[in-house]
């Protein structure tokens, strides 16, 4: 399908595809062929996708206005009937559990801590959760357009967004307060991730810049 976002499983040889569809694909990196997946996954295109702290699964969002846990799976093959011998077994996934939001969802994130969970919304919010009972826990003000990206720090004190508004905002994930907001790109920010275990982060815009910036400065560098 139209792939609009991806990560790799734990060790590497997999990756998990979010298509245009709602279907999510399995690839076999090293062979290069498209395993089993789910073609239903959701019911709108897949923006987003954050793999869980423990190397369990994964978490999706979507333009549904779901966001879903999936976890990995061992699937046993039909293999063709001329073939002789034991079936094989190949990397699938399951459907856990699902986050039922009032809009869009355009991406996510869970807390390198385990314990929280950060989705971005259509209508202009970040919202927090979480992750062992789907409570809410924050709402984060303040893009006056949707925030099209969002990552947090390795020590999980720090979520930052970057906007359809050229902004990039840096919260505090204790209190839900933004430390700083800066006008970042000339155009939308499309992506944007910390180096791990530092305050460091990288952007992309629509400008066609990548930035490096200090978070807690947070000055160019």
């Amino acid at each position: 399908g139209y792939g609009l976002c991806a990560a790799f499983a734990p060790g590497g040889r997999h990756a998990v595809v979010g298509c245009k569809s709602g279907a999510l694909e399995i690839i076999d990196t090293q062979a290069g062929t498209a395993l089993g997946g789910m073609k239903d996954a959701h019911g709108g295109a897949v923006w987003g996708v954050a793999l869980l702290p423990d190397g369990s699964g994964f978490v999706t969002a979507s333009a549904d206005k779901t966001v879903k846990f999936f976890e990995w799976r061992l699937v046993d093959v039909e293999e063709d009937e001329d073939d002789e011998g034991e079936g094989r077994r190949e990397l699938g996934i399951a459907h856990v559990k699902t986050l039922q939001m009032a809009e869009d969802v355009l991406s996510v994130k869970v807390t390198p801590d385990g314990k929280l969970l950060s989705v971005s919304l259509l209508d202009n919010t970040l919202k927090v959760f979480f992750v062992d009972s789907l409570k809410f826990f924050l709402s984060l003000y303040g893009h006056r357009l949707p925030a099209l990206c969002h990552d947090v720090s390795s020590d999980s004190q720090l979520l930052a967004s970057g906007g359809a508004d050229k902004n990039i905002r840096i919260w505090g994930l204790d209190f839900g307060d933004c430390h700083r907001s800066v006008f970042a790109h000339e155009d939308s920010v499309t992506s944007i991730a910390f180096v791990p275990k530092t305050h460091y982060l990288f952007s992309t815009g629509k400008d066609r810049l990548g930035k490096y910036w200090g978070a807690d400065k947070f000055e160019p560098l």
